[in-house]
């Protein structure tokens, strides 16, 4: 199962600029009410989201401001071989140092392989995911997760609704943790 590394989220919501590396295993995020916790967890559910389009408004936007593009990007790790399938995601391979913090454009030795995931919504409300690295940027190519390498990916929280998520039925977090099926 792939695991955050880095998130990046700019001008969603209450956010101006942030980033943070998660720590290894389980992270809480703690803080009073409207500290933006809630918005961090939205942030990854839209990026790493199973889904085509997403439902945005000019209030999703830092300060109502829509001439500046929204941007939440994910580096993950821990990733499956078929998300290191060079054949399909080779220019976007990066490494990660997991000691030091930082991402470089190549991966190498003693570096983890990683990618990173960039969704950005412009002031037309369109959202735009698609894989990064500084060299497809520089050439200007752009590619997206291949759909059931997103569906692998997607992200499941549980909340109010503790007794759909915790039942044998399709989409349920007991189903996706499961080989089992209902």
């Amino acid at each position: 199962m792939a695991v955050v590394r880095k998130v990046e989220i700019s001008h969603f919501r209450s956010i101006k600029s942030f980033e943070w590396y998660p720590s290894p295993g389980l992270n809480c995020l703690i803080g009073s009410g409207d500290a933006g916790k809630s918005t961090v967890l939205d942030a990854i559910d839209l990026c790493l989201g199973a889904r085509r389009s997403i439902q945005i408004t000019d209030a999703d936007f830092y300060e109502l401001d829509v001439e500046t593009p929204i941007s939440i990007t994910l580096t993950l790790g821990a990733l499956s071989d078929a998300l290191k399938n060079y054949e399909a995601y080779g220019d976007y391979l990066r490494g990660y140092a997991d000691l030091l913090g930082t991402i470089e454009d190549e991966p190498g030795h003693g570096l983890e392989t990683v990618l990173s995931l960039n969704l950005e919504i412009a002031g037309d409300l369109e959202p735009r995911w698609r894989l990064r690295s500084d060299r497809t940027d520089a050439k200007g190519a752009e590619r997206n997760l291949n759909w059931k390498d997103r569906v692998e990916l997607a992200p499941t929280r549980l909340g109010a609704t503790s007794d759909y998520n915790l039942a044998w039925r399709r989409g349920s977090v007991l189903n996706r943790l499961s080989e089992e099926k209902p």
